[in-house]
This record gives structure tokens, sequence and C-alpha cells, in this order.
């Protein structure tokens, strides 16, 4: 087996706590966890933090929240603070309202090069779809899969 980096998840997000804990459960399936998750939170209200609180006990990695007041959209600020409390040497950075594939973890670390960067790019969801996945807290979601646009 490779020797990877170790790995920051930092997760950004705000006031959607439904779209964060799909996010979140993504997370659970993947086939390697980083490190530690770090959630950056750009002032979302208590319900943000009481699911964050609750997925702790669900994972067996770390899972830090970093929060400040709302003050208007600041989040390049909380992802900074994110960063400087993050532990790994690689940090993989998506937002709150995404959902990642099995593999996505594994994948950026089979990747990982010293003194660069990889950027990807989501594949959107429909409104019909999106208000599907949260009512159900359950996915399975593909490249053929219906409602999905920018693929």
């Amino acid at each position: 087996m490779p020797v990877f980096p170790s790995s920051s998840l930092v997760i950004s997000t705000y006031n959607w706590p439904q779209a964060l804990e799909l996010c979140l459960l993504s997370v659970l399936q993947q086939k390697i966890l980083p490190q530690e998750i770090v959630i950056a939170d750009d002032g979302s209200k208590v319900e943000t933090k009481n699911l964050v609180d609750n997925f702790r006990s669900k994972f067996s990695i770390p899972i830090k929240h970093v929060w400040h007041k709302d003050d208007g959209f600041k989040k390049t600020i909380i992802l900074n603070e994110a960063v400087r409390n993050s532990v790994g040497e690689y940090i993989i950075q998506i937002d709150g309202d995404i959902i990642i594939h099995p593999l996505f973890i594994k994948e950026h670390l089979i990747s990982a090069k010293k003194k660069s960067f990889i950027r990807g790019s989501r594949t959107l969801i429909n409104a019909t779809t999106t208000q599907h996945l949260l009512n159900n807290k359950k996915f399975n979601i593909n490249f053929y899969s219906k409602g999905l646009l920018n693929r």
C-alpha cells in the first residue's frame, strides 16, 4: 500500500445544515479518511454547531468546528482560519453542499504532489433531485444519474 501524506478535509459552510449533513454522510463512506475534518463555518446558526457535534461520535477522526460571527460573506477569512487550524500536510477543500464519491479522498492522495494544487469542478444537481436527496438523506449518485447538470 502506498504511503500517503497526512491530510485534512476542510469543508466550508454557511446556514445550510441539511446539505452539510449529506456532505458529512458522504465523507463517512470514504475508502480512506483524512486525518481530520475541519468545518470552516462563515457564521452559521446553532443548528450547524449541533449537527457538527452530533457527527463527532460517528467518525473515528477528529472534527474541528472553526466558526466566526456572521458579518456578511467572509468565506475566505474563515477558510484561512480553518487551514491554520489544520494539521494535515495536504489540504482538501470542498464546500458543505458537496456529496463526494467514496474514492474522492483516496484519489486526491494518489494525485498529491508537493508544491502543487489540484483543482476540480462540481457536477450540479437540479432542484427536484436536490430536494429528494435532502428529504431522504440517502444518495447513490453516479455520472448517469438523472437530475445532474454540468457533467
